[in-house]
């Protein structure tokens, strides 16, 4: 018989899917810490762990959102120049320009750095609201990059484009709807000002995936082949034909299937290729976004995958736009994505400190030893029950599960007719939850799982009791079950030995989670190691740059998370800095967000304390001690904190600076 091998770095890599959700930016160092490697392997290595340590002794502590600056760069200038690369090699005609739509992540931080990566290739912004455009007409100065302007339109809407074209900004304003253009034309007249227009098309080739209805010709935006005919007479009529300069349009977000890229730019190419035979002056062709994320790293079409590359995606674009061009015989046209997903997900991570475990039958419990009466009910069925336990086997796992279960329901019924004792039936129930621990390894180990220990596993899991919000750092896995990957960063390697779900501290059963990224694609358990008492376990949950930072929710008034902006460092490319900490948000500060006025609040509790020591109720001393007590809660982060010992803190951080010194010394 073989002996079991060794658990090791790359089986922790092939059990979390790290290379392939990781698009090569993470990986595992030799002491078992998930590290950041920002522009791929052979460049910096930031190790995690660190960077938490740095975040501890900054006072902070956890849950944190930590972003990677430079992995954000990194897919700045990948995607433009994977698309340089495509126009070269497929002697296309026209240029890329990107623009990034401000409402994947409208935080100021990821907004500068998306523009100042793509300086080099003109990337500009997309803006979709009144807020947003006022935030791309002031940060997007680059003469020659796009401010794409989106969505339904009012005349301040309107009026602020036209101010951007007055600075000598290339905006332009999409027609949604088409009473938005005599709106426009009307605006322009009245502000001496040529617009530059671009007309948003309803294709009848629709997405896939979860935004799926958002495309085709029932779509929420967009103008009907009959509209844009119209719009362009329009125009002529006014002289203004010449101002129409983009054709856009828009299949969904997170297009999970390349042929559905490949139908939409083809449908959109003919509609392009007959405004240009209708001498219609159009110098860009703007696909909108889709570009999607391998959250699962599956590579297929599941709702959570992509079954493409960057590459295959920039390659079919332009290969089916200058096909459609070449044999319509008219100009290629310069091309625009609105890329947001893609960009910015990688580059952030929450992360989340475990702070205890629910364990069904806790094989730690210690339960008293019940003696029923020899012959009695309680007597046979602890016996049987021990019996079941004793020869689970791999030849009667399903017998096993079906025997523990109705002994488990025979108890339950006995102790309901007053014939089973309460320690009688906490025995039989532990000793079930035995029978399923012991099964879970077999399990895993059938070619066919039968039908009734499917979900074994899932139910029999120890609940992770996580320091955070699902709902204000992760909404989208509760709205629509997008998947994120989520992994232990340390520890990494040693071999995983518990199967556990996450539960946040919310008071909402709707607060857990239970999809995660395994090797071959989602499962219902996270691989997690055993908790150590009086030391931290750490979980990051990553991809979660796109939307979730704007979309949280603050249910039960947890608030924002702390925050932290991590730099490589350009004279230390093994070390990094931390440019920015944002302190996440205070007790005060939601309650002000929500019209509470914390000095009044405390007025009022200082009238409760005042009233119970005129009474008597309360010594003045005790009074001062519990108003001190509220006082100082309303400054305090809103997350939960170690309870932990202060004397504990320098042992662990002593044990994390043996761990990097043991992998300097592996290095060297």
């Amino acid at each position: 018989m073989t002996e079991p091998r060794p658990w090791t770095i790359d089986d922790a890599i092939e059990a979390y899917n790290v290379r392939r959700w990781g698009a090569d930016a993470f990986t595992i160092n030799d002491v078992g810490h998930l590290c950041v490697t920002p522009y791929g392997s052979g460049g910096p290595v930031i190790d995690i762990m660190d960077v938490l340590e740095d975040i501890d002794d900054k006072g902070l502590g956890f849950p944190a959102v930590i972003r990677f600056q430079d992995v954000l760069r990194s897919r700045v200038e990948k995607l433009n120049i994977g698309f340089a690369e495509s126009i070269k090699a497929n002697s296309y005609g026209g240029q890329y320009f990107g623009v990034f739509p401000i409402k994947v992540n409208q935080m100021r931080e990821v907004v500068e750095e998306i523009l100042d990566a793509g300086r080099p290739f003109h990337h500009g912004l997309e803006a979709g609201s009144k807020p947003e455009l006022v935030v791309a007409l002031a940060l997007n100065d680059d003469v020659e990059a796009l401010t794409i302007c989106n969505g339904y339109k009012d005349e301040e809407y309107m009026r602020l484009a036209l101010a951007g074209r007055r600075l000598g900004r290339k905006v332009v304003v999409v027609i949604e709807k088409l009473s938005e253009l005599p709106l426009l034309l009307r605006m322009a007249d009245e502000m001496q000002i040529e617009p530059m227009i671009g007309l948003r098309a309803k294709l009848t080739t629709k997405g896939a995936g979860k935004w799926e209805k958002s495309s085709g010709e029932f779509a929420k935006f967009g103008l009907s082949s009959v509209e844009i005919v119209q719009a362009v007479h329009l125009l002529r009529e006014r002289d203004l034909i010449h101002t129409l300069r983009l054709f856009h349009f828009h299949v969904g977000s997170q297009l999970t299937d390349i042929h559905t890229i490949k139908d939409a730019v083809k449908e959109g190419a003919r509609i392009y290729s007959k405004l240009r035979q209708m001498d219609v002056p159009l110098q860009y062709f703007d696909i909108g976004g889709g570009l999607g994320v391998d959250y699962e790293g599956t590579a297929t079409t599941n709702h959570s995958s992509t079954n493409y590359s960057l590459d295959e995606y920039t390659s079919d674009v332009v290969y089916s736009l200058k096909q459609i061009c070449d044999a319509e015989n008219v100009p290629h046209p310069d091309i625009v994505t609105e890329s947001g997903r893609a960009l910015t997900a990688h580059h952030s991570c929450i992360v989340m400190n475990v702070f205890g475990s629910i364990e069904l039958g806790d094989p730690r419990a210690r339960l008293p030893t019940p003696t029923p009466p020899a012959g009695s009910i309680g007597e046979r069925m602890l016996r049987e029950m021990r019996d079941i336990v004793e020869h689970v086997k791999a030849g009667n796992a399903i017998e096993a599960f079906h025997d523990a279960t109705a002994k488990k329901e025979e108890a339950e019924d006995a102790f309901r007719l007053g014939v089973l004792g309460l320690e009688e039936r906490a025995t039989i129930e532990h000793q079930y939850w035995e029978v399923t621990r012991r099964l879970g390894p077999l399990i895993d180990k059938m070619d066919h799982v039968p039908e009734d220990l499917e979900h074994l596993t899932t139910d029999a899991a120890d609940q992770y009791l996580a320091n955070f919000s699902l709902f204000q750092s992760a909404l989208d896995h509760w709205a629509f079950d997008q998947l994120f990957p989520i992994m232990p960063l340390h520890r990494l390697d040693e071999e995983p030995e518990r199967e556990a779900t996450l539960v946040d501290i919310t008071c909402d059963s709707d607060g857990q989670i239970d999809a995660f990224v395994g090797e071959d694609g989602e499962r219902s358990t996270l691989r997690v190691h055993a908790l150590r008492p009086d030391e931290p376990y750490f979980v990051g949950m990553f991809l979660t740059g796109a939307y979730q930072d704007i979309m949280g929710d603050m249910h039960n008034l947890f608030g924002r998370t702390h925050e932290v902006h991590v730099f490589v460092d350009d004279e230390d490319p093994e070390d990094y800095y931390l440019e920015t900490v944002m302190p996440g948000d205070s007790i005060k500060d939601v309650l002000s967000r929500v019209q509470y006025e914390p000095g009044e609040l405390l007025k009022l509790v200082k009238n409760a304390v005042d009233q119970r020591v005129k009474t008597g109720d309360m010594k003045p001393k005790t009074g001062v001690a519990t108003f001190d007590i509220v006082t100082a809660a309303m400054g305090a982060y809103t997350y939960l904190q170690p309870m932990e010992p202060e004397e504990n803190r320098p042992v662990e951080r002593g044990r994390i600076d043996a761990m990097r010194r043991a992998k300097k010394s592996t290095d060297n």
